[in-house]
């Protein structure tokens, strides 16, 4: 039970007792003053029920700051190299200018709402601030806190470290699905905050965020195809033509190696990755592991380009024998091939759609479009469910001529 007292200054004083023992054998004590009886007495009661839920968190946790906890987070986070990059960006730009100084237990929902606002709103270009358009069209006069050698300088000279923002131009709002992400990484490391018992809950959980609607599914006829893969030469043709029927990531086809080539039971087992930072000995997540079959058509072309490599050697390797960035791969080699078939632009992902839509539209099931594909969810598939054969017989059937 809370104890309350009144002071000699007259304030009132509460007293609850936690489960946390010091080295003197005594349980710790945590105390709140104010001048209202009340407001020590509802103190009293939130804190003695988070206790006995499990959710009471010392303060000096909660006043580990976002910035200060994240450094420590960075050090142990284990992730392939393309999402750290990406989670620094967001880091960098976007959360670390508004949230880094903020203690963990000061970090609530309302104000989170207000910044994912602000992130979908127009921005200054130099500091990435949201403070509205005049009316003669230009960014409003606002105040931006130095970082980097100019806030060093600053300090050092005793300056202030906050001054009038000197930008003007003006860009637009973040998209759904880069918002999506931001909120994303912050909302994790409030989570691994509250498992690391640093706050009670996390104030980024379930936020409203601007709806990312899914792009149309993009993909090429065969005889769009077909064009493309005249225009290359082996073993990007190969390649192609491989991937058109069998659907890999960029990333998975050009980390295949002939280790992993069967050309007994004629399948290619999805082993590592290539990223772009070199070769990663594991694929995407779980199901992203899986065997493939060699399309009949193509088999007598991959023995013959298998025969001479060496187990650890790349299928398709870049020119100078590293790994292939799938950019670089599009920018050198994909790209020039598809504007000299006179076909529709996209990009080398895009064949893993083509690959699929393909499937699909022969009436192949769709969980079997999943497993070869290697997708961790049924909906992603089931964005290719359109182009199933007689999809819409009944809606037409139901309509008459």
């Amino acid at each position: 039970m809370a104890s309350i007292d009144r002071l000699p200054s007259g304030k009132w004083r509460a007293t609850v007792v936690t489960p946390i023992k010091q080295p003197n054998g005594r349980f710790r004590r945590v105390t709140k003053t104010d001048p209202l009886k009340s407001v020590v007495e509802h103190w009293a009661k939130r804190t003695e029920a988070a206790i006995a839920t499990g959710t009471w968190i010392a303060p000096e946790n909660a006043a580990t700051t976002l910035g200060e906890y994240r450094a420590v987070w960075r050090t142990t986070k284990v992730a392939d190299s393309s999402s750290i990059e990406k989670n620094d960006s967001h880091w960098r730009v976007h959360i670390e200018p508004v949230w880094a100084g903020h203690p963990l237990g000061l970090i609530v929902r309302p104000d989170l709402k207000t910044w994912v606002k602000q992130l979908a709103t127009e921005q200054c270009r130099r500091c990435h601030a949201s403070p509205g358009i005049g009316a003669d069209g230009l960014l409003k006069v606002h105040k931006t806190s130095l970082t980097g050698a100019a806030l060093l300088r600053a300090q050092r000279r005793e300056e202030p470290t906050v001054r009038r923002c000197s930008g003007s131009g003006i860009e637009p709002g973040l998209g759904a699905w880069t918002i999506q992400g931001i909120v994303s990484h912050l909302s994790g490391l409030l989570t691994s905050a509250v498992e690391d018992g640093l706050i009670p809950a996390n104030p980024a959980l379930r936020l409203n965020l601007p709806p990312a609607r899914p792009k149309p599914i993009f993909f090429w006829h065969s005889w769009e195809a077909e064009k493309i893969i005249l225009e290359l030469e082996e073993p990007y043709a190969l390649a192609v033509d491989l991937d058109m029927h069998v659907g890999y990531r960029p990333g998975e086809l050009f980390g295949l190696t002939r280790r992993y080539v069967d050309v007994h039971t004629w399948q290619i087992y999805v082993h590592g990755v290539a990223t772009r930072t070199g070769w990663r000995p594991y694929a995407k997540s779980t199901r992203s592991h899986r065997a493939t079959p060699i399309p009949k058509r193509l088999r007598e072309r991959v023995a013959e380009h298998v025969e001479d490599l060496g187990p650890d050697d790349l299928l398709f390797p870049a020119p100078g024998g590293g790994v292939w960035d799938d950019r670089n791969f599009a920018r050198r080699i994909f790209t020039p091939a598809i504007k000299r078939a006179g076909v529709k632009l996209g990009t080398p992902y895009d064949m893993r759609h083509t690959a699929a839509s393909w499937l699909v539209q022969k009436g192949v099931d769709l969980k079997r479009v999943q497993d070869l594909l290697g997708h961790e969810k049924y909906s992603t598939t089931l964005r290719y469910a359109h182009l199933k054969p007689g999809a819409f017989d009944e809606v037409l059937d139901a309509w008459g001529d």
